[in-house]
């Protein structure tokens, strides 16, 4: 049966910690990862993008959350925003799904996705290239954040492949929702959600967990921020 996979970017910040805020004065950082395990059953970890990670990074991860918990990833800044998707980052690839790859054998990769700078504009024979060349076997994730990419020539080729298109809005631009994949991805970045706003998320995510496909949700990770409310708003739509 298809889930709803809903939690926050990241869980390692101090700044939610504190009368009010997600994680109890009294607790020690070192306890994080389980005190967020009791709320959510997923994590997108953001922190991949500016190193990749340590074999014992992921094994930490991988003793530290329950069996069904579920980890996606940010793929390295040098395969989307300094090699720019061109086929030789595939190697950088490579060597981050090698890093993950106790993470899969746990059953807790969800997924590992690439996040394109918002000055990359629409290329499609680099694309192209770039999916043909991802090592099979894995599940992906692309988020474009330069309009030019918004079309459905580009949805095709993601669909073709079997990689998701990470659905999105913020507070200056609106919801980008298209299904490519086996699974949804959707980044939720407003500083905060109406009930309408929430509401229409919430029936796009239940119509494609009627079809079978897992909803993976995350709401953004800003420190002084406290994306957790609307994560427990849209979780109270669905009980």
């Amino acid at each position: 049966m298809a889930k709803l996979y809903v939690g926050l970017s990241g869980y390692s910040y101090k700044p939610w910690q504190g009368e009010g805020r997600f994680y109890p004065a009294s607790l020690k950082q070192k306890e994080f990862l389980g005190y967020y395990c009791e709320y959510y059953p997923a994590v997108e970890m953001d922190g991949t993008w500016y190193r990749m990670p340590s074999e014992a990074g992921v094994q930490g991860w991988i003793d530290g959350s329950p069996a069904d918990f579920r980890y996606t990833f940010k793929a390295h800044r040098n395969i989307t925003h300094i090699k720019r998707l061109k086929v030789e980052c595939v190697e950088d690839v490579k060597f981050q799904l090698k890093r993950l790859e106790p993470m899969e054998k746990a059953g807790k990769f969800a997924s590992l996705f690439f996040q394109l700078p918002p000055n990359f504009k629409r290329n499609d024979e680099r694309l192209q290239e770039f999916l043909d060349g991802l090592p099979q076997g894995h599940s992906y994730a692309l988020e474009f954040r330069n309009e030019t990419w918004f079309v459905s020539e580009v949805e095709e080729m993601l669909r073709a492949h079997g990689v998701a298109w990470v659905a999105w809005d913020t507070d200056e631009s609106a919801g980008q929702r298209r299904d490519t994949g086996p699974f949804l991805y959707t980044r939720l970045r407003r500083e905060s959600y109406s009930d309408e706003q929430l509401q229409g998320w919430a029936a796009w995510f239940q119509s494609a967990l009627d079809k079978g496909k897992d909803c993976y949700v995350f709401f953004k990770h800003e420190d002084e921020g406290s994306p957790w409310i609307d994560a427990d708003r849209l979780l109270r739509l669905f009980n």
